[in-house]
């Protein structure tokens, strides 16, 4: 029960800082966060990836797996969108 749990959450984690960042770009529900979906993911994520490491080690589940891509690549997804931003932008 407790390794299912873990991979749960790794998935969790990244899919609701996924849709604080769409809300934040898109502006679906208006909302004064200002920028704290691009500094949320990194405190959470490595959690997260921690936690599906763990899941991981414990039950060798492909949730487990996907919790620890999906909290990576969304850990690196405020980099990659600031280093962007600057490059087409400027500031």
């Amino acid at each position: 029960m407790v390794k299912k749990l873990l991979s749960f959450i790794s998935i969790l984690i990244p899919t609701f800082l996924t849709i604080l960042i769409v809300n934040f770009l898109f502006g679906i529900v208006p909302m004064d966060i200002q920028g704290l979906p691009f500094i949320l993911p990194f405190i959470l994520c490595p959690i997260g990836a921690a936690l599906g490491l763990i899941g991981y080690k414990m039950n060798r589940d492909n949730l487990a797996r996907a919790g620890m891509i999906f909290n990576i690549g969304l850990f690196l997804f405020p980099i990659a969108f600031n280093i962007v931003g600057t490059l087409s932008g400027g500031v």
